[in-house]
């Protein structure tokens, strides 16, 4: 695992309404998330992570921004530094996307990269109200900055 890389579980039940979750990796032992309604956004070491969304059924799909992994650094800075230290969002699903808190696991990967890294390598939200879901994250990516699918954490 390598910072920036973009975390799609499967098989997790967030709410009783909505189903995926989505992570981005802050390096190679830490992940960053919205863990769900009541919470905040937290550093989650790697292994407790996968240990909660694989097994039974569940499993984490990794992409990787392969041609640019500085963008995919300069977003998991950002998203530590900026979206987790500074301002630390409470989880509310669905939140306006262009305000920091609160906000939403796939929201706050997207806006790791568009705020942290660089607005060209996503397709622009269109208007405040849409929504980023997990499950088609890595569709909002484009042209070289579109994430490839890195491998599946089945159980850990």
């Amino acid at each position: 695992m390598k910072a920036g890389d973009i975390l799609i579980c499967y098989g997790r039940n967030i709410t009783s309404k909505y189903i995926g979750h989505a992570a981005i990796a802050s390096s190679s032992k830490y992940i960053m998330e919205m863990p769900g309604p009541g919470k905040h956004a937290t550093h989650t070491p790697k292994a407790t992570f996968f240990k909660r969304n694989s097994g039974n059924g569940k499993y984490v799909a990794v992409y990787r921004i392969k041609k640019h992994p500085h963008y995919a650094d300069e977003a998991s800075t950002y998203a530590y530094k900026h979206m987790y230290l500074k301002t630390n969002p409470s989880y509310f699903f669905p939140s306006s996307m262009y305000v920091k808190s609160p906000s939403y696991c796939s929201k706050y990967v997207y806006l790791a990269y568009e705020w942290g890294a660089t607005k060209r390598a996503l397709y622009p939200i269109p208007g405040p109200s849409a929504v980023v879901l997990p499950h088609g994250l890595e569709n909002w990516f484009k042209g070289s900055f579109t994430p490839s699918y890195v491998y599946k954490v089945t159980s850990y």
